[in-house]
């Protein structure tokens, strides 16, 4: 931040976005209340409530991948081969979701607001999906191509997109899920969600059994 104005603003924003239910609740007043400064200075520092809540964003979504890949490379560092298993890798990939979204005070609700607020926004300083970049992402897939050589890098990448289907279903959706799997556990319960999802992603690595192609049997047709 240039000023300790807008570190103050700034500050009061992300705890709005943490506490509040819904995007209504956080306003240039609200903000600027909180603060004790006028709704002029937000606009001075940031352009835009908007594009206050993307910097927010910006700064969450960092320290959410920046524990992604600490945990990537602890699991690094305990494999005796430097080539941690699918499930370690999993695991250090879906922790932080699982774990942010079960505790509010993490500012897990932040990226649904953000959601909104991006797809709302005519401002493409808001708007712009560059900020979900995927830099991370591929470090993963990377490191999951080497524990499981058999797929190449885009059969992996697709992989990897379909736990984060299963990822954002399970945390977003958990009263369908919930109907679907029954007694199995219980998907508000972290522990239990992490283990089954890392449990789902690693099946999807498994090494595919050869089984000889099925060729189709083509007759000519008969002459008429």
């Amino acid at each position: 931040m240039k000023t300790l104005a807008a570190k103050a603003i700034f500050d009061a924003a992300r705890e709005l976005l943490i506490e509040a239910k819904t995007l209504d609740e956080v306003t240039v007043r609200k903000i600027a209340l909180r603060v004790g400064t006028s709704h002029t200075a937000i606009n001075y520092h940031f352009g835009s409530r908007d594009r206050l809540i993307r910097r927010v964003m910006e700064k969450t979504y960092l320290k959410f991948n920046a524990e992604r890949l600490t945990r990537l490379q602890s699991a690094c560092f305990r494999a005796k081969s430097g080539n941690p298993s699918v499930a370690d890798i999993l695991d250090a990939f879906l922790e932080p979701s699982v774990r942010w979204a079960s505790d509010p005070s993490t500012g897990f609700g932040i990226f649904r607001h953000f959601d909104l607020v991006s797809k709302l926004s005519s401002d493409k300083e808001v708007s712009d999906p560059n900020l979900f970049e995927v830099n991370v992402h591929r470090q993963f897939i990377d490191a999951l191509c080497k524990a499981a050589p058999w797929f190449s890098k885009e059969e992996t990448g697709w992989r990897l997109f379909s736990i984060l289907g299963m990822r954002h279903l399970a945390i977003h959706d958990p009263d369908r899920g919930q109907m679907l799997v029954g007694d199995l556990f219980d998907l508000r319960e972290p522990d239990a969600l992490l283990a089954h999802l890392v449990q789902s992603g690693e099946a999807l690595f498994a090494q595919p059994r050869t089984v000889p192609v099925r060729k189709l049997s083509v007759k000519a047709p008969r002459a008429v």
